[in-house]
């Protein structure tokens, strides 16, 4: 889990130092699924490069903790009697690369609760003009045939439950594709009785963006100010607000709020650090009485490659030369060229009065080639990172950067 948090991480101090001004968000729970999914298939380098030199019992182990959690966390549609958490795992597979017995039943099955789609990738694709873009496009023609992408993209929107529609784009898949990973991750919670908002106090105002100028938003309120967690860290504080559970898992949002209105990339370099700057100490709040507390209202969507970031990091995985690496997974022949590897996350987030809905699905394929204040207030009126957190396993569902809560994506 280490890992995939220093991805997400990476992702949202690259946005800051990049100047987008864009709001981020991703899921480290969900790449770190879909990582383990692709190393418990594989040996070798891959295994080592992909989540460092563990044993595949050990990776498996800690990948049934994770289905656990989202397995413990709820399936229904009444969201009253705690957090709704869903997660699915799929494969599509190339029928000259079939999964071996091992993989297919014990790992995917068994582990990830995953099933097996066979396709023919190559007599599936249309002979047409090349295409590139985002996905697992080659230079060559002959790009997977649209109904193969529409069923990747159905399985997508029914794991998210119609949050996103579209994982990938027509003509974004190359026809020397192998096989596809996939996870589906979705979370809906209200917040505790306790903490809930006053919709009818929700009114506008200022939000601070990093160029200096100033918008009007929506921000939510409460009557209530005492009992809130929160505490006062060197430069920032953070502030807990618990989502309503019945349940043995407890789910809460952590928002982390720079001291300093331009002081977001400082405490993402913070985070970011090889010292691992975030710890428990962090999590651990003491409840405290606001003289003020304003939350911004936020809805927005983000996507991202993630190998992209892991090469930023100099974690690169985009291209790996022994194609034998993945024989756990699929029967490889001897004479498999190189392959290289492509992907890619979408997250939606939206977090009102009544609560937080949030989602993602990402998508791997494999393709050949050849102190104490007097005052204590809490007011996110500039930007901020937030995160939802499990308490019990430390697992952290979901976290971004609200750079404007105005942008939907």
């Amino acid at each position: 889990m280490e890992f995939s948090t220093r991805i997400a991480n990476q992702l949202m101090l690259e946005g800051i130092q990049n100047k987008l001004s864009k709001n981020i968000v991703s899921s480290p729970l969900s790449i770190n699924v879909a990582l383990n999914m692709a190393t418990a298939g594989s040996k070798g380098r891959t295994l080592e490069r992909l989540l460092g030199p563990k044993m595949s019992d050990e990776i498996n182990a800690k990948s049934r903790k994770m289905m656990a959690v989202t397995e413990g966390g709820g399936s229904s549609k009444d969201v009253s009697n705690g957090p709704i958490l869903t997660m699915v795992n799929g494969a599509w597979v190339d029928q000259g690369f079939p999964l071996v017995d091992k993989y297919k039943e014990h790992i995917l099955k068994d582990i990830f609760k995953g099933e097996a789609n066979n396709v023919d990738f190559e007599d599936k694709a249309n002979n047409g003009e090349s295409m590139k873009g985002q996905g697992w496009a080659s230079d060559s023609p002959g790009l997977l045939a649209n109904e193969v992408v529409d069923e990747i993209n159905s399985w997508a929107n029914i794991a998210s439950r119609g949050l996103i529609k579209n994982l990938l784009q027509h003509g974004s898949i190359s026809r020397d594709t192998i096989v596809i990973l996939a996870n589906g991750l979705y979370f809906k919670g209200i917040w505790d009785s306790g903490y809930k908002f006053d919709a009818q106090m929700t009114k506008y105002r200022k939000f601070y963006l990093l160029n200096g100028r100033v918008v009007l938003v929506p921000f939510m309120t409460s009557k209530k100010k005492e009992n809130y967690y929160y505490k006062k860290f060197d430069g920032f504080k953070v502030l807990k607000i618990p989502y309503q559970s019945c349940q043995a898992n407890n789910f809460s949002m952590y928002f982390f709020l720079p001291d300093d209105r331009d002081g977001l990339q400082n405490l993402l370099g913070k985070f970011n650090s090889n010292s691992g700057f975030l710890n428990e100490k962090h999590f651990k709040l003491a409840k405290e009485e606001l003289s003020e507390f304003w939350i911004p209202k936020f809805k927005f969507s983000f996507d991202f490659d993630v190998l992209k970031v892991m090469d930023d990091m100099g974690e690169s995985l985009s291209s790996i030369e022994n194609l034998r690496d993945l024989s756990e997974m699929m029967h490889i022949s001897e004479d498999a060229p190189y392959f290289i590897s492509k992907m890619v996350q979408k997250v939606y987030i939206e977090v009102d009065e009544k609560g937080t809905k949030a989602t993602s699905i990402i998508g791997m394929g494999f393709r050949l080639m050849c102190e104490r204040w007097p005052k204590i207030s809490f007011v996110a009126d500039h930007p901020f990172v937030c995160m939802i957190r499990e308490e019990g396993s430390g697992l952290v569902l979901f976290t971004g950067t609200v750079m404007n809560p105005l942008q939907k994506g």
